[in-house]
């Protein structure tokens, strides 16, 4: 299974029986197991968040800037920070 994962997204609009024929019970349940949110912010809005909180910004006001919640600002500083 090299293949890109499948979204929860892409997932849904497969639906059950399009999504049975179409891979393996082992690929869907590997997909589904992984249960991992979208990304909302991309690696060039990553760099800019970066920039912003350099720059003096609060997290709050990163998010206005960025378009997104306050929450995801905290996950993606959580995870620049590990």
């Amino acid at each position: 299974m090299n293949e890109k994962p499948m979204t929860v997204a892409e997932m849904a609009r497969m639906g059950g029986l399009a999504g049975a024929r179409a891979h393996s019970k082992a690929e869907l349940r590997a997909w589904g197991k992984q249960g991992r949110r979208a990304v909302k912010l991309d690696h060039k809005a990553l760099l800019r968040l970066r920039q912003l909180l350099a720059g003096g910004k609060s997290q709050a006001e990163s998010a206005k800037v960025l378009g997104v919640s306050v929450r995801t600002v905290g996950r993606s500083v959580a995870t620049l920070r590990a």
